[in-house]
């Protein structure tokens, strides 16, 4: 364990030093900026009130385990290990915080712990009050989103802070320069870093140079994206998109340049392959988003109808595009698909590409998959495909749908990827167990 883990009073670095001087700063300006960002409104509208409801709720949770986490995915994530912790001893309190608005939202619906809200925007003060007040058995970050003075608060008073499905890719910026101090700073704070795989394993040691404890542990989503795939076997969903017949490529979690490497190719991707619908299922099905979705549909003479309407038992036999009007259901939906695309790997980095996988289908992406190992495992080994401009997507489809063996051999093959990674939520608790038995000072 690094001596700053174990003697939390150690000096800040002076990255560290500058971030703690301007962090409240920057948060006194995000309500100022809120009107110029309907997702930081959401945030800055969310916290109203924020600290006065997560103090009245000390009673409540003081002595458990705290997880934060940033959005959808990582929730997934910490979602098996709080079922094991819970199961163990049902008795442990939990909190789950969250920074996002969807992420939060998304907890909202489908709750795990015993306390779910925001995070407070990463001031000393209300941290340290919270930390105080909650006296919490470990900090558990979950992926990559941690928050200097939430860390810097739990180490003073004696709270021993974890990173679990840890990710560091190769372009994360916390490699750079200007941020390797900063960072190496507040991971040598932690008791144990454990990491998605032996790449991850080493940025941290060798590329970052942290001396903390690293461990493989694995990615705690493997545990989830399979629980939810044995759930969706039977969903109504999956089972309204199958009795459309024919084939299906569902396009998941899309954003606008994804949505425009696949418009231009759709009508005659469809018109070479009558049997083919696709379900295009954009990430934020917002109204003005579904809207101009269906504009552009309409635009390239492509009969489309929205999920919400299949589903109460609007004939769909016309439409070529089944437009997906709400979220949780992607899941699903992949089960009843035939191969599948995922979004997102033309901005930030590629979303979940297990969830298609475990369905046993071959899955496409963007050029950006550096964030996501299991995507570059399905490329190695030859269930996963990227696909940089229309006609690159269009070919790729066009080979998967003439060899329906070779398909179907594929998909098998990305199914084995997600299986062969399960163990994850058993090796993060040996992780994490012998922190719990201590008691924070």
């Amino acid at each position: 364990m690094s001596d700053r883990a174990l003697h939390p009073a150690a000096g800040l670095g002076p990255a560290l030093r500058f971030y703690r001087n301007v962090g409240p700063v920057v948060a006194g300006l995000l309500p100022l900026l809120a009107p110029f960002s309907p997702r930081l409104a959401a945030g800055v509208a969310g916290r109203r009130g924020l600290l006065r409801r997560l103090l009245a709720a000390s009673a409540t949770v003081r002595g458990g385990v705290w997880f934060h986490v940033t959005s959808v995915g990582e929730y997934e994530q910490a979602r098996p290990l709080i079922a094991a912790l819970k199961e163990e001893d049902p008795r442990r309190p939990i909190i789950v915080t969250h920074f996002s608005p969807s992420g939060w939202e998304y907890a909202h619906r489908r709750p795990c712990a015993d306390l779910h809200d925001y995070l407070p925007f990463d001031e000393p003060g209300p941290m340290a009050r919270l930390v105080r007040a909650w006296k919490p058995q470990a900090l558990v970050f979950i992926k990559f989103d941690l928050w200097p003075n939430q860390v810097l608060a739990a180490r003073r008073h004696g709270v021993p802070v974890v990173l679990l499905a840890g990710s560091l890719h190769p372009g994360s910026a916390r490699l750079k320069r200007c941020a390797r101090g900063l960072y190496r700073d507040l991971f040598d704070r932690f008791a144990h870093i454990g990491v998605c795989t032996a790449d991850d394993a080493r940025r941290f040691t060798e590329d970052l140079g942290v001396s903390a404890p690293v461990t493989v542990t694995g990615d705690t989503r493997v545990e989830q994206v399979v629980l939810r795939w044995e759930a969706a076997r039977e969903g109504r969903t999956a089972a309204r998109l199958k009795a459309l017949g024919g084939r299906l490529l569902v396009l998941g979690s899309t954003w606008p340049p994804d949505e425009a490497l696949w418009l231009p190719v759709l009508p005659q991707l469809l018109r070479e392959h009558p049997e083919l619908r696709v379900v295009l299922t954009p990430h934020e099905p917002e109204s003005r988003r579904l809207a101009g979705l269906e504009q552009a549909l309409d635009a390239a003479g492509l009969p489309h109808l929205r999920l919400g309407r299949l589903a109460a038992g609007e004939p769909a036999d016309a439409a070529r595009v089944i437009l997906v009007d709400s979220v949780g259901v992607l899941a699903e939906i992949y089960r009843s698909g035939h191969l599948a695309y995922v979004g997102g790997s033309f901005t930030s980095g590629v979303h979940n590409t297990m969830e298609p996988a475990v369905c046993s289908l071959p899955v496409l992406f963007g050029p950006r998959i550096g964030n996501a190992e299991e995507a570059g495992l399905l490329v190695r080994r030859g269930a996963g495909f990227v696909v940089s401009k229309p006609d690159e997507a269009l070919a790729a489809v066009g080979r998967l749908l003439a060899d329906d063996q070779e398909r179907i051999r594929l998909g098998q093959e990305a199914h084995r990827v997600v299986m062969e990674q399960r163990g994850a939520t058993a090796r993060s608790l040996e992780v994490l167990r012998p922190l719990l038995a201590r008691r924070p000072g």
